[in-house]
């Protein structure tokens, strides 16, 4: 009988590694978070009762899976980095990542040209120098990437995220970019950059090393705790002033999970937290509003 339990045992391990290997690969690979930006912008075209275009959500996943390995691309074309244990999990699967980078480029330049993609070439151009130059510096080693500039990281992800998820799915439907589009843009800005705080909180003790000011640094974490809950409370209150029934009882109940994770960040919690939850409340944002129109 012991022995029965013990095989049980060592049957069970490798599946609970397996499993442990693969939610890794998911979340750190930069899927998950490019899932996220292709439900966003599933979102755009539900919102504003657009048909959607699975091309250009297509073009967004693949687009922001390259842009978010970039840094594992510039190590590996720097010779930097070997697969060690007890480096962090991008450093021990950076060939890996640099393979996924290429390939999600490719992906994304043939979606680009092949369904001729009416985004304007240049605008696509600079947003992704912007998110290149977040974590890699352009041009040489003495210039620092833009999330060294103080007090501007976040900003820029939010700037990024909601010109890509509401303005390129929209310029692409040939939308006229009216007020509508403004005031959907702007709540995404918001929602965006309540969310991108929690990374500077979970980074505060980097940040600090590499004196880098961030708003945890100028503000402590507990009141970027309540600049966050600021920022989702004027995106709840230009909720409340355009839309109304489902739409608005969905975007209301997404900021609610969005403000509960807010509420319990800190900077102890675990990376999971924020790779998970933090990232995840951009797809539970698409997932109600997908069940409100449905």
């Amino acid at each position: 009988m012991p022995e029965k339990e013990h095989s049980g045992i060592r049957r069970q391990q490798p599946l609970a590694s397996w499993l442990r290997a693969g939610i890794e690969a998911f979340l750190y690979s930069s899927v998950f978070i490019s899932l996220c930006a292709f439900g966003l912008t599933v979102e755009t075209y539900l919102l504003t009762g657009n048909e959607v275009s699975l091309p250009m959500a297509g073009f967004v996943f693949l687009a922001t899976l390259f842009t978010y390995n970039t840094s594992s691309l510039q190590r590996t074309w720097r010779g930097w980095g070997t697969s060690i244990a007890g480096q962090s999990w991008s450093i021990r699967h950076q060939r890996e990542l640099t393979m996924l980078a290429l390939l999600s480029l490719a992906g994304a330049v043939v979606l680009f040209f092949m369904y001729q993609l009416r985004i304007n070439l240049w605008f696509v151009l600079t947003l992704a120098l912007i998110s290149i130059g977040y974590t890699v510096p352009l041009g040489s080693n003495r210039i620092k990437p833009f999330r060294s500039v103080p007090l501007l990281k976040v900003f820029l992800i939010a700037l990024v995220w909601s010109a890509v998820t509401v303005l390129f799915p929209l310029i692409d439907a040939a939308v006229q970019l009216g007020s509508q589009v403004i005031l959907i843009w702007l709540r995404r800005f918001l929602f965006i950059l309540a969310l991108a705080l929690l990374f500077d909180i979970r980074d505060y003790t980097y940040d600090r090393r590499t004196r880098t000011l961030t708003f945890p640094g100028l503000l402590g974490e507990h009141y970027t705790r309540y600049l966050s809950l600021g920022l989702l409370l004027l995106y709840l209150l230009l909720v409340l002033l355009t839309e109304q029934g489902a739409i608005l009882i969905s975007l209301m109940s997404a900021a609610l999970v969005a403000g509960l994770i807010v509420w319990n960040a800190s900077e102890e919690k675990p990376r999971i937290y924020y790779a998970l939850l933090a990232d995840g409340a951009m797809l539970v944002h698409f997932a109600f509003v997908y069940l409100a129109v449905s």
